[in-house]
């Protein structure tokens, strides 16, 4: 299998780039196989046309409820890891084994399922460090599971779904195309799990493990907190615009990007006005 350039981009950076990646005219293809070795054919092909592709939240939970020796798991900690340090590979898998289909969504509920097996070891060990006895770790579980990851979660994946279909849509697409296919809502929530992954890594296992430092009342303990924070909802920002970014149909993906000003807002003024974000979140969790 050819082998990408180490000087060209993963992603498209000109709009010359986008036109040529978008219609398929990249050299190379990218597929987890290299890394894991053969998979088990988890993604096939969906012929559903572009009518029944929109709002399916029931079809999402079917899919959660698949046989457990027809769920890919090989993919999906291929792509765990690869979110880590090369989220581009990621979606650049996914443009390739979606481009000659009419959706977007992930096939298999693995990475979901993987994701939040994750963040419910996270919140036991939270629960048995911080709030001993039963009721303290499912409360934790409650909170961190369902709460910030699933239902928070829904929401941003709504108001991304509504926003994105409303407002970056390209107007001379054809429906039942790969150029004017529809997005979907169970894309956007696939879009927030990818993002959320660096949120797992830094406010549920780095900050558990320095969170005797950051709690502290002095200015070091303050920057360091904050700063995870705001890093952790940058990321998020900039991995949901790579979804975003790679969906044929769509323009003016930047725009994605813009809640970077606020966030950027809301940490210059935390950290002068003495607000330690790390002691916000305990209070909220423990009080």
């Amino acid at each position: 299998m050819a082998r990408q350039p180490s000087h060209t981009p993963i992603l498209p950076q000109t709009n010359d780039d986008v036109s040529s990646y978008r219609s398929g005219r990249t050299a190379t293809s990218f597929t987890p196989t290299s890394f894991f070795g053969s998979r088990n054919g988890s993604f096939k092909p969906n012929s559903t046309s572009s009518s029944s592709v929109s709002f399916k939240m029931p079809l999402l939970l079917k899919r959660i409820f698949k046989p457990v020796g027809t769920l890919d798991f090989e993919t999906a900690m291929w792509e765990i890891l690869q979110l880590l340090h090369s989220p581009k590979k990621v979606y650049k898998s996914l443009y390739y084994r979606n481009q000659t289909k009419n959706h977007w969504a992930r096939d298999d509920p693995s990475f979901f399922i993987l994701l939040s097996g994750l963040i419910t070891l996270s919140a036991v060990a939270w629960g048995v460090a911080y709030s001993p006895g039963v009721l303290g770790v499912l409360k934790l579980i409650v909170y961190m599971v369902f709460v910030d990851f699933f239902i928070v979660g829904g929401i941003v994946a709504s108001v991304c779904w509504f926003a994105v279909n409303r407002f970056l849509r390209r107007k001379d697409t054809i429906s039942g195309t790969a150029e004017g296919g529809e997005l979907e809502w169970g894309y956007c929530f696939d879009v927030h799990c990818n993002s959320y992954l660096i949120i797992w890594v830094n406010l549920y296992v780095v900050q558990f493990i320095l969170l005797p430092v950051l709690q502290l009342d002095n200015w070091l303990s303050l920057i360091l907190g904050n700063s995870l924070y705001f890093g952790s909802w940058v990321y998020y920002t900039v991995i949901t615009f790579y979804g975003y970014n790679l969906l044929p149909f769509l323009v003016n993906t930047q725009l994605v990007l813009y809640p970077i000003v606020p966030l950027t807002v809301v940490y210059l003024i935390s950290c002068l006005f003495g607000i330690n974000l790390t002691q916000k979140m305990t209070e909220y969790y423990f009080s």
